[in-house]
């Protein structure tokens, strides 16, 4: 972790915080913390500033002080589809790390249903991915996420919604036109699964306002093409 992010349950006093479980070993055995050590941390949802140990036992008492703002977001929707529970994990904590205000995971014709079921889409498990990509990137203000299940629902209702003040894209291999954006302007931009998405998905994905691009030549695996993709936002 780059800083230590903390909770508010994690809170003994305005000024105090009493560190326990897995980020105690962290600080104990990776960052080898002794008595008057300074460390960076973060306040889930709050600022971001620096800390001072002071008691080191089975948990760690942590003299806090956060005045600093945490850095700003790219204004970009990702949507991705459903991929395996493994990538999306990553994927989730890489999005967090690079600043991205929402994520939207959808079901997709070639994402196999049976993901849902993984931890990774449970509420510890979206935790647990976000803030590693928060402790990484030395911010607190998570992105947000939405788990869609029903794509005809969402690609009638929601996705036209998106474009009223965004401009829209969807990934697709061989489009005549290559990825061009304005890093300052609102976007949103959609990467299909393993597999892509069927040509009924990227109809509705154009009907709703989106403009079809190509990132590069190659065909890119999902993991690949989010980070090439988000990266051309930064």
């Amino acid at each position: 972790m780059n800083h230590l992010l903390y909770f508010n349950d994690d809170k003994i006093s305005q000024d105090q915080i009493l560190i326990s479980g897995s980020r105690t070993e962290h600080l104990k055995t990776i960052l080898n913390i002794k008595i008057g050590d300074k460390i960076k941390v973060g306040e889930y949802l709050g600022k971001v500033g620096g800390g001072v140990i002071e008691k080191i036992g089975t948990e760690v008492q942590i003299k806090v002080k956060v005045e600093s703002d945490p850095p700003g977001k790219i204004p970009l929707r990702v949507i991705i589809g459903l991929s395996r529970p493994k990538v999306m994990a990553r994927l989730i904590a890489d999005l967090t790390t690079s600043g991205v205000q929402h994520i939207d995971i959808i079901q997709t014709w070639h994402g196999d249903k049976g993901y849902w079921n993984n931890d990774i889409f449970s509420e510890s498990g979206l935790k647990k991915a976000i803030v590693k990509g928060l402790e990484q990137s030395m911010d607190t203000i998570p992105p947000n996420i939405k788990l869609i299940k029903r794509f005809g629902p969402y690609s009638n209702d929601v996705l036209p919604t998106y474009l009223n003040n965004s401009k829209g894209y969807i990934a697709q291999p061989g489009s005549e036109h290559s990825l061009k954006v304005n890093s300052k302007e609102s976007s949103v931009i959609a990467i299909g699964p393993e597999r892509g998405f069927t040509p009924y998905e990227v109809n509705q994905f154009i009907k709703a306002g989106f403009e079809p691009v190509a990132l590069g030549k190659r065909i890119l695996r999902t993991e690949v093409a989010v980070h090439f993709a988000v990266s051309r936002f930064s």
